[in-house]
């Protein structure tokens, strides 16, 4: 991987990068392996979850992109099986209805079994795998929600537990849980992106999003 150096970057806070473990490939060491390589998030990832082009697909000129109506309900229900994580259950969305339905990828009953050959008949092109929210995306929403914090002495805490250690998505909630104001906040701002990285994800399928 081509290193990098940090003070050619932008648009990180000079207060929060004195607080990450960084080095020349990862923007955030989250920890190290047992053979005491790093892990986290690289400075490639994290430029592109910046600049939103983790999702993003170019579409081809001239080809209109496919108009889907859903309403509120439905998109609701798109987002919140986005941000769910269920082990052995996938998601998908048709494109032509815009329902979301469930298969699960082992213990399959009959009913599965008829509802995974549906799906693979019109795999990408009516059914669509629903993307999962990753960590690295929850980890980016806290940083962010975190800068907009104006009481300083909680962003001082939030930086500090952004910073590394175990257990930070919990330990930030907790913290937050002392401003009930802010913690409602903070659950607004992941929802409204969570919205954004679906309504990104459509694009990348060339779907056309109408909320009715």
């Amino acid at each position: 991987m081509r290193g990098r150096k940090k003070n050619k970057r932008t648009g990180q806070k000079a207060e929060f990068m004195g607080l990450l473990e960084q080095d020349e490939n990862f923007y955030f060491i989250a920890g190290y392996t047992d053979g005491g390589f790093p892990y986290g998030i690289t400075w490639e990832e994290y430029e592109a979850e910046q600049r939103g082009e983790l999702i993003k697909a170019i579409v081809a000129e001239g080809e209109p992109m496919k108009e889907l109506k859903l309403t509120k309900q439905q998109f609701q229900e798109i987002v919140d099986a986005y941000d769910m994580y269920v082990e052995g259950i996938e998601s998908f969305l048709n494109i032509e209805t815009g329902d979301v339905v469930t298969l699960r990828t082992f213990d399959r009953d009959e009913e599965d079994e008829e509802l995974s050959e549906v799906i693979e008949e019109g795999f990408n092109e009516i059914y669509f795998r629903l993307p999962k929210r990753e960590s690295d995306e929850g980890y980016t929403d806290m940083v962010d929600f975190a800068e907009t914090v104006e009481d300083k002495k909680l962003q001082s805490t939030l930086m500090h537990i952004l910073s590394g250690g175990k257990k930070i998505f919990r330990r930030f909630k907790d913290a937050l849980s002392s401003d009930s104001e802010q913690l409602e906040r903070y659950y607004q701002f992941v929802e409204e992106q969570n919205r954004k990285r679906v309504s990104d994800w459509l694009e990348s399928i060339e779907v056309k999003l109408i909320l009715e």
